[in-house]
């Protein structure tokens, strides 16, 4: 079920009013069989495999977090559950795109090509396996009590607003959301039906149209070169973060109509100064998940440790302590790849190209130091080439991200220098031309007012131009409703394409 789809805003009205029909304290209760129904509109198979992502976290969380077991037994249950879920992820996830695996499993199943395995891949499996096996490793870190009612368990577990992009959500924080009291609040209806709504747009006014240019520049860049394959780049930028964070914006306004908030995952990135400045406002939660869960427990693991006390006799204290967290950056950047996706494409474009820039940022750090008050770091057009120069970077990396593969994406590079081999044209009119770029600089617009200088601080809420303005929410929730009937892509014989992230 598409989270653009009338089928899925039928589902959430009907969830809201039967949610708060009910006494306050049963509302919680409410999210079981609302869970049930929105995995079985996406698949049987995205609900039996969310059940067993539960039940064996849910065990696991209680065998790891016993007070009076020994550390090796804790370990070992949960090494036990963690190796289950990400070796079904793996299976799953990257079955057709890792030949050996998937001639294991065809041996050992008696399939065979173009069998069930194939179409078995849950929805957002990516996203709710790693989220709970987060939880199972804070309870053998003793970070949070095992939850031992598996009713409060499953609700948490498959939430349905999380379950297709994330956000990526910690139990602790979760499940203290969804389990105190709800009450029907004005303030959250329409803050959740303007985010709703902009997600709306962003994702058929925006992305559905970019996505054109960027299927036909990426679906034949013999054809479409030079200047052409410039704009499919630029285009694919704007695709995936419309595409990406319009998602959130559904999925956090209607969670938001339930009274239960769930963090931000998108802070104005593309304003970034640096590529860990990036990484700190794309997809918020999954690098806070993977440094506090991979990263960090690298770095303290015994291995790196011996590393860091070799390095130092090697190279001097200085520069043999920086080993270590060169290693770990490797494993951590390879493994986001890895995650995107399961392929070289996706482990260089969105994996070892930024560790790349951000190891090789590190070591040139000291003479940065010496340049910076020559350029004059702390004015505007500095700050501008920052801006600038780090995007291109990005863009660097999403052409291998929306290559077809490692030399497809070598070829569009090679294809920005050769001349257009005839009469081209794009299938988008010029009515539709300025559609997308007013809609991109109405979003560019808001991402400027949200925009922090300083990447730690949260970004400023546009939802709050309308407190103590009633006519101006108003004004806001239908001009963008009236926008998307207007100009989204959608409608008979159209099936807008689903999330990006969706599928990952």
């Amino acid at each position: 079920m598409s989270l653009v789809s009338f089928n899925f805003l039928v589902f959430v009205l009907a969830a809201v009013i039967v949610y708060y029909v009910c006494p306050v304290k049963i509302r919680k209760y409410v999210l079981i069989p609302a869970n049930i129904v929105f995995c079985c509109f996406a698949g049987v198979y995205t609900l039996a495999f969310v059940l067993l992502s539960v039940v064996t976290t849910f065990i696991g969380g209680l065998l790891a977090g016993r007070k009076n077991a020994g550390t090796a037994s804790k370990d070992l249950a949960a090494a036990v559950v963690i190796i289950l879920n990400l070796g079904l992820l793996c299976a799953v996830k990257f079955y057709g795109v890792m030949d050996l695996v998937k001639d294991s499993l065809n041996a050992l199943l008696g399939a065979s090509s173009g069998s069930w395995l194939e179409f078995a891949v849950p929805l957002g499996m990516s996203f709710y396996t790693l989220q709970l096996i987060g939880y199972v490793l804070d309870c053998l870190w003793g970070k949070i009590e095992p939850e031992k009612n598996f009713i409060r368990y499953f609700i948490f577990g498959s939430y349905f607003p999380y379950l297709t992009s994330g956000p990526m959500n910690r139990y602790s924080d979760l499940s203290a959301e969804i389990y105190r009291e709800h009450r029907l609040s004005l303030d959250n209806l329409k803050t959740g039906i303007i985010r709703i709504c902009w997600g709306f747009f962003k994702k058929l006014v925006i992305a559905e149209r970019a996505g054109v240019i960027v299927g036909a520049v990426y679906g034949d860049h013999t054809v479409y070169t030079g200047g052409y394959v410039i704009l499919g780049v630029f285009a694919f930028a704007i695709q995936l973060y419309a595409d990406f964070s319009g998602c959130m914006d559904v999925v956090i306004g209607v969670s938001r109509l339930l009274d239960i908030n769930m963090p931000e995952n998108f802070n104005s990135p593309y304003f970034a100064k640096s590529i860990r400045e990036y990484w700190r406002r794309w997809h918020i939660t999954l690098g806070d998940y993977l440094a506090d869960y991979l990263y960090y427990p690298l770095l303290k693991s015994a291995p790196l440790i011996k590393l860091g006390d070799i390095s130092k006799k090697a190279f001097g204290k200085k520069r043999g302590k920086k080993v270590p967290i060169y290693v770990a950056m490797v494993i951590l950047w390879t493994a986001i790849g890895y995650w995107h996706g399961g392929v070289w494409k996706y482990i260089i474009g969105s994996g070892l190209l930024h560790c790349l820039y951000i190891v090789s940022g590190m070591i040139a750090e000291p003479l940065f130091e010496k340049i910076r008050p020559v350029l004059k770091s702390d004015k505007l057009p500095y700050k501008l080439f920052q801006v600038c120069r780090t995007f291109v970077l990005v863009l660097l990396g999403f052409v291998f991200f929306r290559a077809a593969d490692v030399p497809d994406a070598l070829d569009m590079f090679a294809a920005m220098f050769r001349a257009p081999a005839g009469e081209t044209a794009i299938e988008l009119t010029l009515a539709n031309y300025i559609v997308l770029g007013v809609s991109v600089l109405i979003l560019t617009a808001v991402d400027l007012y949200k925009f922090r200088a300083k990447d730690t601080d949260e970004p400023r809420s546009v939802i709050a131009l309308t407190e103590n303005r009633p006519w101006l929410t108003w004004l806001i929730i239908v001009g963008l409703i009236s926008v998307v009937l207007v100009f989204g892509m959608y409608g008979l014989g159209y099936n807008a394409s689903s999330f990006i992230y969706a599928s990952i």
